[in-house]
Parts: C-alpha cells; structure tokens; sequence
C-alpha cells in the first residue's frame, strides 16, 4: 500500500486516496460519469507479502439512490396490496391492487437500468484495474 500511496499522484489513469491498508481509486474526473465505478482496495498480511482483495461499486450517491427507489417500490407493493386486500374484504373495487403490476414494471426498470450502467461502466473497470496492477 506504500508503494500505491507513494505513486497515485502520477497516475494518469485514476484519481485516488489510501490510508492505512486501504485505497479508493476512481476514474479521472475529466471522464467521469454517473455510471463511473469505484474500485475499493483492502490489502491483508498473507505468508509471502500481501493480498489484495478489491471491490467495484457505483458511486455512493447512486448506489443511495439505487437503494432509495428499491425500497420505496417494496414499500408501495406493501401498502398497494394490503390497502388492495382491505377494498377486495369490504366488498368494494379493489382499485389499489393496480400498485402490483405498477411496481412490477418499474421494479423491472430499475433492474434494467443497473445492468446497462454496469455494461456502460465495464470499460472503465478494465481502466481502473488496468491502474492499479500499474500502481503495485
């Protein structure tokens, strides 16, 4: 990690912090992008040297709001099927149980949208690895 630490200013190809046994490298900011991954290294003591163990992840805010509309859906499907099944028990139309298939389709959306930003992001996965094996 001192050898990371002592050359990630030089990087041309990431833009990064360590401390301790730990590193965040990210893609320069000129190419950033909301799909640009983050790579979270971790380095532990092994018999010969070291171990890296390493991580790719959305930015924080986006993996926040990722998080944010998958539960507001779970907890729309909640509310949709149990005020739904109150209007179906008092005999009423149960005009609330039209939340499912809503949340289905934006549930599905949402799954969709992960994907393309992880093959939009792939790119600069290879990129930030690519750094790293520089870096050490």
């Amino acid at each position: 990690m001192e050898r990371l630490r002592k050359r990630l200013s030089d990087c041309p190809n990431c833009t990064g912090i360590s401390v301790g046994r730990h590193a965040e490298l990210f893609v320069p900011e000129e190419e950033r992008r909301i799909w640009s991954p983050w790579l979270s290294v971790t380095a532990d003591d092994a018999d010969d040297g070291a171990v890296l163990r390493g991580r790719f992840a959305p930015h924080p805010s986006v993996w926040t709001f990722y998080l944010f509309l998958a539960f507001g859906l779970g907890f729309a499907l909640l509310v949709g099927t149990a005020w739904g099944y109150a209007q179906w028990a008092t005999e009423t139309t149960p005009w609330a149980l039209l939340v499912v298939p809503l949340v289905m389709v934006l549930g599905v959306t949402l799954y969709l949208a992960s994907q393309i930003g992880q093959r939009l992001g792939s790119e600069q996965m290879t990129q930030l690895r690519a750094a790293l094996e520089e870096l050490i």
